[in-house]
């Protein structure tokens, strides 16, 4: 098994430099040959992959995250968190990572993952913290 870091599997995704992709593939399509994707680099993939120059849209992003989990050769740090976030991902707001964060910190036991990201407000199992009176609003507690 070898690890990957995200800049082989951006090239390898996007093909924008055709000596880098080929290298890529030939890492990734050996025969025998099992790739490592750690959580931190599949966070920097989607990163990149939505910014400049790529701009890919959330469906993209999407697929692409669904061929890899789909794709034999490809071993997951955590294969059932990053599946959990893709779902999540796929019908919410917030960004991959954030459902990474929550499946993770469920899967450890944790009651809530609290988090300033507006965008998981309502979120299962996220709740925002209000600073100003001690109290949250979320999914896990009733708002005030």
């Amino acid at each position: 098994m070898i690890g990957l870091d995200t800049n082989i599997l951006v090239r390898y995704i996007t093909t924008d430099d055709l000596e880098q992709w080929q290298n890529a593939a030939g890492l990734i399509e050996a025969e025998g040959q099992l790739c490592f994707l750690s959580n931190i680099v599949l966070c920097e993939l989607v990163w990149v992959l939505r910014g400049k120059p790529y701009q890919f849209t959330r469906p993209q992003i999407s697929g692409v995250l669904k061929a890899m989990l789909a794709t034999p050769v490809m071993e997951f740090e955590n294969r059932p968190a990053v599946y959990q976030a893709l779902q999540r991902m796929k019908v919410g707001k917030a960004d991959f990572s954030d459902y990474l964060i929550g499946a993770i910190a469920h899967q450890f036991h944790c009651s809530t993952t609290y988090s300033f990201d507006h965008k998981l407000i309502g979120e299962k199992g996220f709740q925002y913290p209000r600073t100003s009176d001690n109290t949250t609003i979320g999914s896990d507690r009733a708002e005030s």
